[in-house]
């Protein structure tokens, strides 16, 4: 058993009974997803290349100050209740994100 009353063989594993998948399209032009009504990690992965940001305004996002998701990359993030997923990209796509517990 690991710390923090998590079992080991529960810290590798995903939570995605009750939990949907969603998405943004995404551009040239700053978007963001609505509220994320659960706090948790998500998953995101998007099929062009994005600039990620998390937070509660999140459509400030640029290609500067944003994380840098490659295309057809899967990476888990943090979000805490109340944030939203801010996405830009250098052409039109869509980014995914699926809460995984």
């Amino acid at each position: 058993m690991s710390g923090y009353g998590i079992k080991h063989y529960d810290s590798l594993g995903i939570a995605i009974k009750n939990n949907s998948q969603s998405q943004l399209s995404v551009s040239g032009v700053a978007a963001q997803t609505p509220v994320l009504t659960e706090a948790g990690m998500y998953d995101v992965w998007s099929d062009v290349d994005v600039y990620l940001k998390v937070g509660p305004t999140a459509n400030d996002v640029t290609t500067s100050t944003g994380y840098l998701l490659r295309a057809n990359t899967t990476i888990p993030i943090k979000a805490d209740d109340g944030d939203k997923i801010g996405a830009i990209a250098g052409g039109a796509g869509t980014l995914r994100y699926h809460k995984v517990s």
